[in-house]
Formats: C-alpha cells, structure tokens, sequence
C-alpha cells in the first residue's frame, strides 16, 4: 500500500553524478589553489614591507664572510699541518724501508718516482697512492 521506501528514490541520476564527477575535483583544486596563494601571497607582501637596514645587514654578511674566511684557513692550515707530518714519518723511514715495501707489496711505479726525484719523489709518489707510515709499520 505505502511503498516510501523505494530503492530509485535514494539512488542518484546518471547526469548528477557525471557532474558531481567533474565538479568536485575542479572546486576542490580552487579552493587549495586559492589558500595557498593566499598564505604565500600574504608572507611576501609582509616580508616586502618590512623596513630593512642595510649597515646592519651588510655588518652581518661580512661577519658571516670573515667566519668562514678564517674556518677555511684554519681547516687548510690543519690539512698542510697533517701533509707536513706524513712527508716526515715517510722520510723517518728510510729508503730503502720504502723501497722494500712497494717491491713485496707489488706497487707499479715506484721506482721511475725515486729515480727523478729520490726519497722526496718515492714519498710523493706514496702519499699519493695514500700510502702512510702507519701502514709501513705493519
């Protein structure tokens, strides 16, 4: 007698739902787009409205400068420092310790390196091969 409860009656039309298909993801797409502008819009316009003093500005890159200006001398002095004490622990060793080691440990090379320059051409040459005295001693 009553049917109130029709199963077409809760269902939605094909063309609503083609609709509901396009409309939503293009609104919703506006709606981020225009939040986010906003919020990054707004941090520029304030950003570019703040007054700006350019003696103390330039007094804080140039203390930036000088900062890393004298980390990397100081970084550098510490490199040559630690070159410095290989090229002495290498020549503490002799020549002929040297010599002995890269014959038994097969390095090509060394011998055109001490022939040019002697012990400080077989030291280069190790150093450069990253050979220390350390690994000598063994």
């Amino acid at each position: 007698m009553f049917n109130l409860f029709n199963c077409s009656a809760f269902e939605t039309s094909t063309s609503v739902q083609a609709i509901n298909d396009v409309l939503f993801p293009v609104v919703l797409f506006v709606v981020i787009f225009w939040l986010m502008c906003e919020i990054f819009l707004i941090d520029v316009a304030v950003e570019g409205n703040l007054p700006v003093d350019e003696e103390f500005t330039n007094g804080i890159v140039q203390t930036q400068i000088d900062k890393d200006n004298s980390s990397q001398k100081a970084e550098d002095d510490r490199i040559g420092s630690d070159v410095d004490t290989g090229h002495q622990n290498l020549k503490a060793l002799g020549t002929r310790k040297l010599r002995d080691f890269c014959r038994n440990s097969k390095i090509k090379g060394y011998a055109s390196a001490y022939n040019r320059r002697g012990l400080d051409g077989l030291v280069e040459f190790l150093l450069t091969k990253q050979i220390y005295a350390h690994q000598i001693e063994q």
